[in-house]
């Protein structure tokens, strides 16, 4: 069976094929989600093109692929119904919220997470929390500085009584991508002079 045949990458070609558009537009736009979903996307291209290009996978890159997608398809969906119902798809109104929107994403993997490790997400702390994020979206409030500091005092004091540590995804995805030989995140190097 040719690795193409594989269900998950087809889907993931239909998934790109729907979403390709409002994906570039946030890249485009230096949108802060885009870069939230950059680590993923990148080590789900690159996975991918190994298999348009016939080469062997082992499990590993198997796995990968298919955690990646699941989270990327799952978070982008959640991304596309804010953009397209409460922003209407304007990208400028957008983007000034959607850096509080990731708070919200951010606050969903952490209860995935949870309930990942058998621990119950639904815990009173993060649904305050999560219908504080919900309710500045919807209202529009750019109180970056309050929220980050909610968002803050509030994990630190679920984290420290579940005794948990929290690695998100992406954080995994970015560590991936470097060892793959993909380096999201490095500086230009500023060259003086004239080259030898």
């Amino acid at each position: 069976m040719l690795l193409l045949d594989n269900i998950i990458y087809r889907d993931y070609a239909a998934w790109k094929l729907e979403n390709i558009k409002m994906l570039e537009q946030f890249q485009n736009n230096k949108s802060a989600v885009y870069e939230r979903l950059e680590p993923v996307y990148v080590v789900l291209e690159y996975i991918y093109e190994l298999v348009c290009d016939k080469s062997e996978l082992d499990e590993d890159f198997e796995t990968i692929f298919e955690v990646g997608f699941n989270y990327l398809s799952s978070q982008f969906e959640v991304i596309k119904i804010y953009f397209e119902t409460l922003f209407q798809s304007k990208c400028e109104d957008f983007d000034e919220y959607s850096k509080i929107l990731l708070y919200l994403i951010y606050l969903l993997d952490v209860r995935n997470d949870l309930e990942s490790q058998g621990i119950d997400s639904n815990i009173e702390e993060l649904n305050e929390l999560e219908t504080q994020i919900e309710n500045m979206i919807m209202e529009r409030q750019a109180d970056y500085v309050y929220i980050s500091d909610l968002m803050n005092d509030t994990l630190s004091k679920v984290f420290d009584s579940l005794d948990f540590k929290f690695v998100s995804i992406v954080d995994i995805f970015v560590e991936i991508a470097e060892s793959l030989g993909i380096f999201l995140y490095e500086d230009d190097d500023l060259v003086i002079g004239r080259e030898v």
